[in-house]
């Protein structure tokens, strides 16, 4: 299921919105829930249809799981048992669905003892939902959440604007939304517009961006020169920031028609003046269930080495990305240079360091750890860190100056121009002053205009350009 997709977006789309208007008039919060769980589930239907059993049987398997370790919860040794069980079935789950395949692969290269695979039938973002289905367990093993009833915990699993690519919502936190979904003008009105600003980065940054990248590749079959490498990392620097921020602008808006309060899940990531710092304003959902579920299990900063433990937890960030080595190397890059930032902030001479030079440190370093991101292997990797820094002598079709046109050279200002607004947060005064200007009563139909014209834009776009899924559904 992409949130791009000409049906969704024509039909879907709006009877999600006149079904969110239809349940503000139910006073049940129990019936609320089982209509968005059946047009939840009728739009998995839609979409993957021969998945459904995989997903009821998920959905059961993990509601099962959840009423043991429940069940349990006098008899502390039973229930960390059963929580035992629970976890380490999900992760099996995890491990066959994307990792075990990657493996076989790995050992049949030897050739010492072939093994065969038989595939199973996945769930798109299967990733997320077991890390739901992780959250649901341990919050209730934790007694921060009790199992609830089964259309709870479908509900919850298969809420289709996190389903496939998050938010991962803690089932603490969703359980409580459940009781209280909040329905109002506002609501509905601050939904649609994070939906037509969410299309707004996919459709016009995002794809603009990832589609020329795609252009370079097709028009270069000789080789690409210094400064077209240099282009084509700097446009997928911000494609994936615009393209993941996008989604989670869609599907928090999408669960605030619902009622539903989301957490946020970007804030200017590209500010950061640390590595730190941008962990904790990137992909902030994932950064909170390894919190929750990882580094504070294993000691967090009061018991063991918090060097290990954040060592094992950017491994495994890396790892539930992907089962390639990029993937891998990409996470420990990143926990290395926490790890080294957490050893020197005390330090008098790191504490001087101006805030600007730390910012582009870190943005450099994010920018280069993205071409591991982008790469299907280390060799290609290694070409590219290659190309950037080392003059070429072979001859190319086409220069960076033919490919950094003036349209690709506004959208890529605009893009970083975009990522910097997040500045203003940390400019209390002017931030109040801009924010008391557009309060005017003149100036809030500016804004609904600038929204309509944004939205006659998306659609636009989204009509001549061919089908662009979100990056993060790979995962």
């Amino acid at each position: 299921m992409s949130f791009t997709e000409l049906t969704f977006v024509f039909v879907l789309l709006p009877v999600t919105v006149i079904f969110s208007l239809a349940l503000k008039w139910l006073k049940s919060e129990k019936l609320k829930n089982i209509l968005i769980l059946i047009l939840s589930l009728g739009i998995f239907i839609y979409y993957s249809p021969e998945s459904l059993l995989v997903l009821i049987l998920f959905i059961l398997f993990v509601y099962l799981l959840g009423q043991l370790v429940y069940t349990a919860r006098t008899d502390a040794r039973n229930k960390k048992k059963w929580m035992i069980v629970a976890v380490s079935s999900l992760v099996f789950v995890l491990a066959y669905s994307k990792y075990f395949p990657a493996i076989l692969a790995w050992w049949n290269g030897f050739k010492i003892w072939k093994i065969t695979y038989t595939e199973l039938i996945s769930i798109a973002g299967i990733s997320f939902i077991t890390f739901s289905g992780i959250s649901y367990i341990v919050d209730i093993y934790r007694g921060n959440a009790t199992p609830g009833s089964l259309p709870d915990a479908a509900l919850y699993l298969s809420f289709f604007p996190k389903f496939v690519s998050g938010p991962i919502v803690l089932w603490k936190d969703f359980q409580e939304e459940m009781k209280h979904t909040r329905y109002s003008v506002e609501k509905l009105s601050s939904g649609l517009s994070r939906i037509i600003i969410g299309f707004a980065k996919k459709l016009l940054i995002a794809d603009t961006l990832g589609a020329h990248i795609a252009f370079i590749h097709s028009m270069a079959p000789n080789g690409i020169d210094r400064g077209t490498n240099w282009l084509i990392a700097i446009a997928y620097f911000f494609e994936i920031y615009y393209d993941f921020s996008g989604y989670s602008d869609i599907a928090i808006g999408l669960s605030d028609l619902f009622g539903f309060n989301l957490k946020e899940n970007f804030n200017f990531p590209y500010i950061s003046t640390s590595i730190t710092e941008f962990w904790r304003r990137w992909h902030i959902s994932l950064g909170t269930w390894f919190r929750e579920y990882v580094y504070i299990p294993l000691g967090g900063n009061r018991t063991g080495n918090v060097y290990v433990n954040l060592f094992i937890v950017f491994l495994l960030t890396g790892i539930w990305h992907g089962a390639n080595y990029t993937f891998i190397l990409w996470g420990l890059a990143h926990g290395l240079i926490i790890i080294l930032e957490r050893a020197v902030k005390d330090k008098t001479w790191y504490k001087k360091i101006p805030s600007v030079i730390k910012w582009f440190f870190t943005m450099f370093f994010v920018f280069l750890a993205w071409i591991l991101f982008m790469s299907p292997d280390i060799e290609s990797a290694g070409s590219i860190y290659q190309a950037l820094f080392t003059h070429t002598k072979e001859s190319v079709d086409f220069t960076w100056r033919y490919f950094g046109s003036r349209k690709i050279i506004t959208v890529l200002l605009i893009a970083g121009l975009g990522s910097l607004l997040g500045l203003l947060d940390k400019r209390e005064s002017l931030k109040k002053k801009i924010q008391e200007f557009f309060s005017k009563p003149y100036l809030v139909w500016i804004k609904y205009v600038l929204l309509l014209a944004l939205l006659i834009l998306d659609i636009l776009f989204l009509v001549n350009s061919s089908y662009s899924p979100f990056i993060y559904m790979q995962f």
